[in-house]
């Protein structure tokens, strides 16, 4: 009887061991709360719970939470309302009312609704079906209204937005990084180079699959450049070809072709002089042997 109740107690402390240590690591690994109910939630970006010393040294940090949140009333509801079976288990960002920005921000605000993202973000609220870079960013897509800083410098700036464009737009950061463009900026911290909205705007997103409107922000940086200029292709990954205009397909197409071409050509050309050198090598080998004999 003895010898059980030991093992019962080793068991027991062994299991209140293990559970202090797993919450532990929880804690640790998520200080910020960025695990939200199973679900990671990127630590730059804003989730239902808020790490309030972060927060302080924000851009955001003087403000107070009832300026954008409002009384956190709505239909008979208080927020935190724990009764509710839905209770942190939704995406504060997909139901964050994003016009309350517009009260600090206005220019930002109208010029983001005349952008590509806002008419995305309307035809996802109408159809009620998500794109195939995922949800329409909001302004918490793109800007963590808690944790985002202030005179950040246009190289700390670049590198950031490199990093928020390419979570939606995955091939088009690989090829960016690729061009010169993104080498100068990113890598280097030349600060003179293009990042990702001195083409293709800040708020006012545009797509540039207009040649008209590719060469204006081609001119922004190259004012001298001819109409030729806008054919040049900066992302000319083959995964996103069909969102792209029929005369960028075509160029890509070309591009893809030819690389493909050169590529079969070199390796027939090392393929060809690495077998004449080795059989040149047996055939001395076998002259040598011969000599032997």
């Amino acid at each position: 009887m003895q010898t059980g109740s030991l093992k019962t107690q080793l068991w027991l402390k062994t299991q209140l061991i293990s559970f202090f240590l797993l919450a532990g690591w929880f804690f640790l690994a998520y200080p910020d709360g960025s695990l939200v109910w199973g679900k990671p939630v990127p630590s730059d970006q804003s989730g239902w719970f808020v790490d309030m010393n972060r927060f302080a040294d924000a851009a955001h940090g003087a403000i107070k939470c009832e300026e954008c949140h409002g009384p956190m009333t709505g239909n008979g509801r208080v927020h935190p309302d724990t009764r509710s079976t839905d209770f942190l288990k939704r995406e504060a960002r997909r139901i964050f009312d994003y016009q309350s920005c517009q009260k600090c921000h206005k220019n930002s605000y109208d010029r983001f609704l005349l952008g590509e993202h806002s008419k995305a973000l309307t035809k996802e609220k109408e159809t009620g079906e998500i794109s195939k870079t995922g949800y329409a960013p909001t302004c918490g897509d793109c800007h963590s209204a808690h944790y985002s800083k202030s005179h950040l410098s246009r190289i700390e700036i670049g590198r950031n937005m490199t990093d928020t464009c390419g979570a939606c737009h995955p091939d088009q950061k690989a090829t960016y990084l690729a061009n010169y463009h993104g080498k100068a900026a990113v890598n280097l911290g030349y600060d003179k180079s293009a990042s990702c909205t001195d083409c293709h705007g800040a708020h006012h997103c545009v797509s540039l699959k207009d040649k008209g409107e590719a060469l204006k922000s081609c001119q922004r940086c190259h004012p001298d450049a001819p109409p030729q200029f806008a054919d040049i292709i900066i992302h000319d990954s083959k995964t996103s070809l069909d969102q792209k205009s029929e005369a960028k397909q075509a160029g890509l197409r070309l591009v893809h072709t030819l690389s493909l071409m050169s590529l079969i050509f070199i390796v027939g050309v090392l393929a060809f002089f690495y077998s004449h050198s080795c059989l040149l090598m047996l055939r001395k080998l076998h002259e040598k042997l011969r000599k032997q004999h």
